[in-house]
Parts: C-alpha cells; structure tokens; sequence
C-alpha cells in the first residue's frame, strides 16, 4: 500500500480546512476504495491521497457544473420576470450579492472622483453657469454697438448683427442643459 494521510494532511493537499473536508467526505455514500478508515472518536481519517484527489476534483467539477446550472436558472428567471429590456445578458447573470458588490464599487469610484475634484453635481454648476451665460449675453449685445461706432456707422446698419448675435445666444442657452448633462449621459 502506497501513502496513507490523515483528514488534515488531505485537507490541506484540497485546498480547505479539515472542518469543511469533513463534513465532504462523511456525505460520501459507501465506501470508496480511497477512504481507508473514517475517523469516528478519536479515530482518525485515513485517506489514499491519490484516489481522494481524484474524487475531489471530479465533485468540485461537478459543484461547479450544478452552480453554473443554477446561475442560469437564475438569469432565465431573472429575464422572464423582469424582461429583455432590464440589463445585458452578462448582468442578469450576477446574483444578488455580485450586483451589491458592483454597486457599492461603483459608489467608491464616484466618491473618489468627487473627492479628487473630478467631479461636480450639476446642481453646483447651475448658479455658475447661469451667471456666466448671463454676463455673456450682456458682453455680446454691446459688440454690435461697439463694431457701428469703430466703423462709422448708424444703429440701423448694424441691426442684422445684432439679430445674428441674439439668435446664437439663444441658441447657446436652448442647448446649455443638454451641454451640462454631457455625453455619459445621453
């Protein structure tokens, strides 16, 4: 007979504690020719290591099959109860906790651009913006004053500059709201 370990040198050799591996090897139904001895009392496990790896890994191939199943169960459920509109296929498959995660990461990263001054809420930006916009139409509606006096010219002369003046300032203001939400979020 070739090497014979205990529960604890088997779970370490897994990859888990000896708690865990033990509740996994007494769920084992029979006697597999691997399991030597089971321990019970004082009585120590005594496992071939070779055919104990081998059955470990086919379960955990086959627990990672059954939770593949089940998280598209779960994304198929997800998609007939909220429908295809909800998210893309790759988040429908995230489980409650994953999405959490995710959230709570996403909320890190939109502090941390706060913090490092990366990022305004809009509503900081309103009273800026509106007084900027304000101060601008007031420089520019004294340009076409400005350009009549530097040119020898009357007020009526210079009337079409000042409609060509009005309508880009309106137009800049119609299109500010869309500007300030920028392009993430359209």
């Amino acid at each position: 007979m070739g090497l014979i370990v205990n529960l604890d040198e088997f779970s370490e050799l897994c990859g888990v504690t000896a708690e865990t591996m033990r509740g996994y090897i007494r769920a084992v139904d029979g006697n597999p020719g691997w399991l030597i001895e089971r321990g019970d009392r004082g009585r120590g496990y005594k496992i071939e290591p070779q055919g104990g790896l081998e059955w470990w890994k086919a379960k955990r191939e086959a627990d990672d099959q059954a939770e593949a199943t089940r998280q598209e169960q779960l994304a198929q459920l997800r998609l007939e109860l909220l429908g295809p509109a909800t998210d893309d296929a790759e988040a429908l498959a995230l489980s409650g906790k994953k999405r959490s995660e995710e959230y709570a990461a996403a909320l890190q990263r939109i502090q941390l651009r706060r913090v490092m001054g990366e990022l305004v809420e809009v509503a900081e930006l309103e009273g800026p913006a509106a007084a900027a916009v304000i101060e601008l139409r007031r420089q520019l509606k004294l340009v076409s004053h400005e350009y009549a006096v530097a040119a020898g010219l009357t007020p009526e002369d210079v009337r079409p500059l000042e409609g060509m003046i009005e309508r880009a300032v309106n137009a800049f203001v119609d299109a500010l709201p869309e500007l300030m939400r920028g392009p993430s979020d359209a």
